[in-house]
């Protein structure tokens, strides 16, 4: 028997199709056979590495002296817990086999995902590898009559067991020593650290500072206006180097532009350049994950991680859209096969879309149906199953018919523009520019909106000829405000991490970050993956300690801040990990596995050294962040932090403990400093038989009852108890106990 392990379960049905399989199928039994063939879908990855405490109980308990935590050896894998009724199916179908086809994505992940469940059961069969990135029919049954040795791939799955190690060690070492230094200073919430998780906070904490340091500056503009026979048109200055400028070419002195007016006004230009040129566009690609989340969060406000959970709902509940996690903007050429069954699944899922798809162009073949430029995935398509009878939320509703839109688009002729332009020079060098833009076709651009209309225009300036001579009979000055740079939103933070290494200040780092991306032109030097960004954001979000998410005027989406302990935190990080430098030094080291030129005990052993430097720092200098508990007003050394007992009652205890053992119950999440009054003691007349001061009844709880006895109340010095009966005590079971009873006050 051949068992095939695919990554997921559309991949499985598309392998069954692929080899002859026709009807309906069902996953009852967990996978889905054909002759002598079994089909085994995993669900994404279905282990995980082991945490430090599942090798060693005490790591439960964050404690300093047990960092840094340094890294298992071969590492230990476990199932997930919601993954183990299928692991236990697959991990049968492997005794059964008689050899395996690994069909996980065509990527380090997809790769490491079966290789992972392979390794952990010590598998000696024949294992073969399929590379399907486009569930079409005919793709499909290519890479299956091509199917190559798996140990020819095995190296990209180590690449990515790497990072997976890596990422965990950086994770559970820094961020517990950062957070239980952060409460010895009187913060109190966990302060995260990630590879990616720290690099974007970096990237939002570097825009929050310089728009809290941004000092308001000016610049000035100079517009020239020009006489023709017809009229005046306007041009703008082009500052030269003869001009005082800051970094982004702009005058910033008013005795410069008050000379170009001077030597521009009344002056004659000779027209240098005259051009009209047509600028063709064609209709944008088909969406990926990330650029469909920048979309929907301008539109609609959505998160990263609600885009994503609409689209699971439009491709695993209704089948409507074709798998969401791509990073590829890029259709297969079957695609292009299929365009007709495709568009008619859309006009019964969307009616009002049929006018539009009856004007399309079927014979017109977008530079997106590109088999050669596809991933691991192909972009976002609507697939050929028509929603007819399906009723979608307005969420829903949104998101096709956004994708749906993109897809009519690509059978519609480009757009084009006339774009003139007009460059006139004087005798002092003075440079003006005059641009104009016609509209010639709208094409694709009619399905988002009507043509608007042309405005009027004194001048043409397709009119003005080159060799022309014209006055300058206006030259005015325009002073504007510097701004700060705009702060972060949901749309721009998605982008930055798609093109992350903009933000490596190293050049030579900086290329090797864009050098992961080298295929895939939808990214560049990118943190993160599809899979993983709306995660990453929404735990950013979560932390409010660190992170504030509120709107803001100007904005149309909520702008993203750190606070004041999210600005300390940053600062005590090293700076390679408040950038992007770090997932680019794992990049190149990463690819030298994949090369072989790096096992991955020696990565992770670097990773070790780098670690154990970081916590010996923070053991040695601790970290500068401001508090956020409520000092503790005994010991006046440290700081009262929430805690919840055994029976989950919150209270609030000193950081100083057992030094200070001050406590106080919680009230409404603030530590209650209201003494406590004395409870005024009932002493009976009845004496204590062993050192005659006077007993005290008192009652506890036994299996719902109430129960009396009686104590001394001379405790703690006398612990003689006896028990009730009928309101006294009854003497003949006196006795003095070592230990307080249940109700008494204990000690520290």
């Amino acid at each position: 028997m051949r068992l095939f392990i695919a990554e997921k379960p559309s991949l499985a049905k598309a392998i069954y199709e692929g080899l002859g399989g026709t009807g309906s199928m069902s996953m009852g039994r967990g996978y889905l056979q054909i002759g002598d063939v079994k089909i085994a879908p995993c669900y994404g990855h279905m282990m995980e590495l082991f945490d430090p405490e599942d090798y060693d109980e005490k790591y439960k308990v964050w404690s300093m002296d047990d960092l840094p935590i340094k890294a298992f050896m071969p590492p230990v894998l476990k199932a997930k817990p919601e993954s183990k009724d299928q692991l236990d199916i697959i991990f049968q179908l492997i005794e059964e086999a008689s050899d395996i086809v690994h069909a996980g994505d065509p990527d380090d992940e997809g790769q490491l995902l079966i290789d992972e469940i392979l390794h952990h059961v010590g598998n000696t069969k024949p294992v073969y590898r399929v590379h399907i990135a486009d569930l079409n029919l005919k793709p499909v049954q290519n890479a299956l009559a091509n199917l190559k040795p798996n140990s020819e791939f095995e190296h990209f799955g180590r690449s990515a067991l790497a990072r997976s190690i890596a990422d965990q060690l950086f994770g559970y070492n820094l961020t517990r020593g950062f957070t239980l230094q952060g409460r010895h200073q009187g913060f109190d919430g966990v302060l995260n650290v990630g590879r990616v998780q720290s690099a974007v906070l970096g990237l939002i904490n570097s825009r929050t500072l310089a728009n809290l340091s941004h000092q308001e500056s000016f610049y000035y503009e100079v517009n020239g206006q020009f006489s023709t026979a017809t009229g005046a048109f306007s041009g703008k200055y082009q500052p030269s180097d003869h001009d005082i400028l800051d970094e982004k070419n702009r005058i910033i002195e008013m005795a410069s532009v008050t000379q170009v007016v001077t030597q521009s006004k009344g002056a004659t230009f000779t027209v240098s350049e005259a051009t009209t040129k047509p600028e063709k566009k064609a209709a944008p690609a088909p969406y990926n994950l990330s650029s469909l989340q920048q979309t929907c969060a301008k539109k609609w406000g959505y998160s990263a991680d609600r885009t994503l959970e609409i689209m699971q709902s439009l491709y695993e509940t209704h089948k409507l859209l074709t798998y969401p996690r791509s990073d590829c903007r890029f259709l297969s050429d079957e695609h292009f096969v299929h365009r007709e069954s495709i568009l008619q699944a859309v006009a019964g899922t969307m009616p009002q879309f049929a006018s539009l798809i009856a004007k399309a162009n079927l014979d017109n073949k977008h530079k997106a149906f590109n088999s050669d430029k596809i991933t691991a995935h192909h972009a976002i398509c609507p697939t050929e199953k028509s929603g007819v009878g399906i009723t979608l939320t307005a969420d829903e509703k949104n998101i096709y018919e956004l994708i749906a839109r993109g897809f009519i688009a690509l059978f519609y002729p480009e757009s084009v523009r006339n774009k003139t332009r007009v460059v006139l020079i004087n005798e002092h060098q003075r440079e003006f520019v005059a641009t104009q833009t016609d509209l010639l076709s709208q094409g694709w651009e009619s399905l988002y909106g009507s043509e608007k209309e042309a405005p009027v225009r004194a001048v043409d300036l397709t009119t003005v000829q080159k060799g022309e001579t014209l006055p300058c009979i206006e030259a005015s000055i325009d002073k504007k405000a510097t701004t700060p740079p705009k702060y972060f939103v949901e749309s721009t933070l998605l982008a930055a991490m798609s093109r992350a290494a903009k933000f490596i200040s190293d050049p030579e780092l900086r290329k090797v970050l864009e050098a992961k991306d080298k295929d895939n032109p939808a990214e560049s030097g990118s943190i993160g993956t599809e899979a993983t960004r709306a995660s990453i954001l929404k735990k950013l979000s979560d932390n409010s300690a660190l992170i504030s998410i509120e709107e803001e005027k100007g904005y149309k989406e909520k702008v993203w801040k750190t606070t004041k302990q999210g600005q300390d935190f940053c600062a005590a990080l090293p700076n390679e990990i408040i950038a992007p430098d770090i997932s680019a030094r794992w990049s190149s080291q990463q690819e030298a596995i994949k090369q072989g030129s790096l096992t991955v005990e020696a990565f992770v052993d670097g990773i070790d050294v780098y670690i154990e430097k970081q916590i010996e720092h923070i053991k040695t200098h601790g970290i500068k962040i401001t508090p956020n508990m409520p000092p503790c007003p005994v010991c006046k050394k440290a700081y009262l932090r929430r805690r919840s007992d055994a029976h989950g009652e919150l209270f609030y205890a000193c950081n100083r403990y057992p030094d200070c053992k001050t406590t106080y119950p919680d009230k409404g999440g603030r530590p209650n400093l209201t003494p406590k009054v004395k409870r005024i003691m009932n002493v009976s007349k009845h004496p204590c038989p062993v050192c005659q001061k006077g007993l005290m009844r008192r009652s506890t709880k036994f299996k719902g009852k109430t129960r009396y006895y009686w104590t001394c109340s001379g405790y703690p010095e006398c612990r003689t108890t006896i028990f009730d009966q009928a309101g006294k005590p009854n003497y003949a079971t006196a006795k003095t106990e070592t230990t307080p009873p249940s109700d008494a006050p204990a000690s520290e």
